[in-house]
């Protein structure tokens, strides 16, 4: 019972930040969002050690899938789309960590992306962070709780893989 309560102020806690960064609606059709229930936990060691044998970007995201619009939107209009997945491809090693309010995930799993967002201090949805082949992050959207510029272009697949690219040579 304690661990469901710690739980469920942990997410309270996310979650009430996020209007913070403009996680209104969007006009974002939540009822088309989905939750991977089963999603497997995370190993961030095996992770780093692929992204780097793989030369490829590895990039985190911190979101939730059924109550934060942005994270939608992001999944509908970014992620889903053809010209990010081939991308993705060959290019990154992207690392989802759902925080979904209405949906139950595997208890490892949700054990394993609590952890890693007190690792990296994460407090914010969508929260976007670019590790070196070391696991040093080196680039984080967001970067606080202040409205960034860049954000909303980044809805664009176009514009976010631009970004992408250019962070993986900054790496």
């Amino acid at each position: 019972m304690i661990r469901l309560v710690k739980r469920l102020l942990f997410f309270l806690t996310l979650v009430s930040l996020a209007p913070m960064i403009g996680c209104g609606d969007d006009g974002v059709d939540m009822s088309k969002s989905v939750t991977d229930t089963n999603a497997a936990p995370v190993s961030l060691a095996a992770e780093i050690a692929r992204a780097k044998s793989e030369h490829k970007l590895l990039l985190l995201e911190f979101g939730s899938s059924d109550s934060c619009p942005p994270c939608v939107r992001f999944q509908q209009q970014v992620f889903s789309t053809s010209q990010f997945e081939a991308f993705a491809a060959s290019n990154l090693d992207f690392i989802h960590l759902d925080f979904p309010l209405k949906a139950s995930l595997r208890t490892e799993t949700v054990a394993t992306n609590e952890l890693l967002s007190r690792q990296f201090d994460q407090d914010v949805f969508p929260t976007f962070i670019a590790l070196d082949g070391n696991g040093k992050e080196f680039w984080r959207m967001p970067k606080s709780l202040d409205e960034d510029p860049e954000f909303d272009s980044l809805f664009n697949p176009t514009n976010f893989i631009h970004l992408m690219e250019q962070l993986k040579q900054k790496e």
